[in-house]
């Protein structure tokens, strides 16, 4: 099979991204594509919900946004799983 690197290259960027999500904590949706643009990651918002079904990071709910003073209408995101 031929192999051209990609696979090095995205899994490159996921350890990336999941290191910005450790540092951060608390990130929002906007705050990922913002991320994924900076470092030509496109499917950043995608690996964040990746990352949510494998229980590393979860959704904050509307309700807890509002408690927390969370601003904006996007997903809110927090860093859950230390790896």
């Amino acid at each position: 099979m031929f192999d051209d690197g990609q696979g090095d290259l995205f899994l490159s960027k996921e350890k990336q991204l999941l290191k910005w999500c450790r540092q951060k904590g608390v990130f929002s949706k906007a705050e990922v594509i913002s991320f994924g643009t900076k470092n030509y990651y496109l499917r950043a918002d995608r690996t964040v919900r990746d990352f949510v079904r494998q229980g590393i990071a979860r959704k904050i709910g509307k309700d807890e946004c509002m408690r927390r003073n969370l601003k904006g209408k996007m997903a809110w995101y927090e860093f859950v799983k230390i790896l």
